[in-house]
């Protein structure tokens, strides 16, 4: 069974991943994730992208790529 999380979306569309999720699926700060939309429903899918050598401009052109950045609550 796939566990799951329910993360709120940030005001800056940013999602912020619990120390719990990133140590479970081995996720460190720079880390690419690929972002997927889960069919009829309004939940994603983050996974691991299996190539994490791409530039930022890689992952912005891919339109589904986004990196792992530290993130601080209230700013």
């Amino acid at each position: 069974m796939t566990k799951t999380y329910r993360l709120q979306i940030g005001n800056n569309y940013e999602i912020p991943l619990p120390d719990e999720f990133c140590e479970e699926f081995n996720i460190i700060i720079g880390d690419i994730l690929r972002c997927e939309l889960i069919n009829n429903s309004k939940d994603i899918s983050l996974v691991k992208h299996d190539d994490q050598t791409l530039s930022d401009t890689d992952i912005i052109a891919s339109g589904n790529l986004t990196r792992v950045i530290p993130y601080e609550q209230g700013k």
